[in-house]
């Protein structure tokens, strides 16, 4: 895990790179803020409740495989969002269009990653009998999740850099606007700015839903188990 933590940095640290004025303002302390949630899946991973060694058997696993499944389904539909203002440059898409595309999209996000918390959850209370169980397995699917996704985005990010799709990927997602309320002069140093951003608060956002569903779903999954159970006058048969 602790490797897996160092290889999220470097992409993001790359940004500097690219764009050094993403350094500029608060663009170090966002950067920081990614490696405190690197640091966070690491002590998730080596010292916390959810941690393997103190972990139900079989939850970290059932929930990591649902988090690398929602992960990879989030990291393709960024390359599709590039991909969109490309394939519809010649039907004339207006902005507008592109902009209710993407707002639908990030609504189809919020409800994959609702579902996948929801499906650890149930999983994980199922393989150990136990709420902790299925909490486990939600919240591993969040670290699983954002460990896939964050350096994917940022990867795709570098990789259409400076181009016209990414351009009028800027255009329909309102980046423009966000910067000009940010008071940044710098499109592609806000950009930047803005994937460190979402490098933390996209891995808190995930463990919140993970607590909240992952929890929800545990607890009815033992629920319907325990309600089957047959009984007698004198207890569980």
């Amino acid at each position: 895990m602790s490797v897996v933590a160092a290889v999220e940095v470097l992409p993001a640290a790359y940004g500097l790179v690219l764009t050094p004025s993403a350094a500029n303002g608060e663009g170090l302390i966002a950067l920081a803020a990614v490696l405190v949630a690197q640091l966070a899946c690491l002590a998730a991973a080596r010292w916390g409740p959810v941690s393997p060694r103190r972990a139900p058997a079989g939850t970290v696993a059932a929930g990591a495989r649902v988090g690398a499944v929602a992960g990879g389904a989030y990291a393709a539909l960024m390359v599709v969002e590039y991909l969109i203002p490309t394939f519809t440059a010649e039907s004339k898409v207006d902005d507008a269009t592109l902009t209710a595309i993407f707002v639908a999209a990030g609504y189809g996000v919020v409800s994959v990653l609702v579902a996948a918390a929801c499906i650890a959850g149930a999983w994980g209370a199922r393989l150990s009998s136990t709420l902790r169980g299925g909490v486990t397995a939600a919240v591993w699917a969040a670290i699983s999740e954002y460990l896939i996704w964050y350096p994917s985005v940022l990867i795709t990010f570098y990789a259409f850099y400076g181009t016209a799709a990414q351009e009028r990927w800027f255009r329909a997602e309102g980046e423009y606007e966000d910067m000009r309320r940010s008071g940044m002069t710098d499109i592609k140093a806000f950009a930047t700015q803005d994937f460190y951003g979402a490098g933390f608060f996209h891995l808190l956002a995930g463990i919140v839903l993970a607590l909240l569903f992952g929890t929800g779903a545990a607890a009815v999954t033992i629920w319907i188990r325990r309600s089957r159970v047959p009984t007698t006058a004198g207890g569980p048969a």
